[in-house]
């Protein structure tokens, strides 16, 4: 698809990444916290460590998930641990590299998640996971607030404290530049469906404070979920080294990724489609988010098991919820002409800078992927959905 400057899309980027600083966040810990925030630093041979609570391990081998942007020799580093976490591009938690990075791709904003810190908390006390969710949240609106207006974050919870999660959401709602709160899609308390009383006050302190929920996957065994019942965490398949770390538990990327992310979203939007929770909650906002979205329009209703809604659960998901995809995805037209989904639910995502983001040209691919839709209905796809759902103004 060709356009002129004056016909161009608008775009923003749904679910970007950053990687956690290095040293930042040691600014942003209260006193006594700060030897055990998150923190990389090189000893005294020069072997890089991440360090957390009472956790240790090398940190070279998180540098992989920065490899959108490497070019093949430095991707072929960065698996084999010979590129460090210290030398990865200021792109991954500067906000003036940030900037120039995107603008590879004509994307004027951009909606980032974290990438480390998307599990941490299995083997934590509440007290460190609230202190160290904190720290990143404030750091995250600072950063944000030097991104020129195209920056925007999500702020992570104690999610295992579910109350503690809620006081969370309610104190970000007032940082600048917070526009929406992550939550893995697991049945993080001890198997219990996300549909539970005890994730309510998750639920009920989004939706009061107005701010979205973006349900994120990670392909770990740190929670209960697909990938820990599965036991798709311990195959011993993988060809580069993967440290016996019980925080992320997995043993490799592929089969815990495909399957797991997949079905553990597909848990999560049933259980809060059907399950309840938009009945309950007829403002709350969810996004689900990098698991593909081809899949989203399979779903079938059973009214005898689900006899306390008053609508489809495809009705509620139209009313409040966002389903992302990948900009090369080839069931991106399909689902958007899907009377179960439709374009007004779809958002995309470059996933920007981890492996599998198409960097640069992220917008050419999704420009091809809905080229065969009306213009409208293109830039709702781009950018507009986006918006709407992070409470964003569209702007190039």
């Amino acid at each position: 698809m060709t356009t002129t400057d004056t016909d161009q899309l608008i775009y923003i980027d749904a679910d970007g990444h950053l990687l956690e600083p290095p040293t930042a966040l040691i600014d942003y810990a209260p006193e006594g916290w700060k030897d055990k925030v998150w923190q990389v630093a090189k000893d005294e041979s020069g072997v890089e460590w991440l360090t957390m609570d009472d956790m240790r391990m090398e940190a070279a081998v998180m540098a992989f998930a920065a490899a959108g942007g490497f070019d093949d020799e430095t991707r072929a580093k960065s698996l084999s641990s010979e590129f460090g976490y210290l030398e990865l591009p200021s792109y991954c938690w500067e906000p003036e590299g940030r900037l120039e990075a995107i603008a590879g791709d004509p994307i004027p904003q951009s909606v980032l998640y974290p990438t480390m810190l998307l599990t941490f908390q299995s083997l934590r006390t509440f007290e460190f996971a609230d202190m160290q969710c904190r720290a990143y949240n404030d750091w995250l609106s600072d950063f944000c607030a030097k991104g020129q207006g195209r920056l925007h974050g999500v702020a992570i919870l104690p999610h295992l404290d579910p109350v503690r999660a809620a006081a969370e959401i309610r104190r970000v709602a007032q940082l600048p530049h917070i526009v929406g709160v992550q939550v893995r899609p697991n049945p993080a308390m001890d198997y219990k469906h996300l549909n539970h009383e005890v994730y309510e006050p998750i639920w009920t302190a989004a939706e009061e404070t107005g701010l979205p929920v973006g349900m994120h996957p990670l392909c770990s065994a740190d929670l209960p979920g697909a990938v820990r019942a599965l036991q798709l965490n311990k195959l011993a398949n993988s060809d580069i080294p993967v440290q016996d770390q019980e925080d992320f538990g997995s043993d490799n990327i592929f089969f815990t990724q495909t399957i797991g992310n997949p079905v553990d979203m597909m848990t999560a939007v049933t259980f809060i489609t059907a399950g309840g929770v938009l009945e309950r909650h007829p403002n709350l906002k969810v996004a689900f988010l990098e698991a593909n979205g081809g899949w989203i329009v399979h779903f079938e209703m059973y009214p005898w098991d689900v006899s306390w809604l008053k609508m489809k659960p495809s009705e509620y998901f139209r009313r409040q919820c966002f389903i992302s995809f990948d900009a090369d995805e080839s069931t991106l037209e399909f689902t958007a002409r899907s009377p179960l989904v439709g374009y007004e639910r779809i958002i995309w995502a470059s996933d920007f800078p981890h492996p599998d983001a198409k960097y640069p040209g992220t917008t050419n691919l999704l420009d091809e992927a809905i080229a065969g839709l009306p213009r409208d209905q293109q830039q709702a796809i781009a950018g507009g959905n986006a918006a709407s759902f992070y409470g964003l103004d569209l702007r190039r």
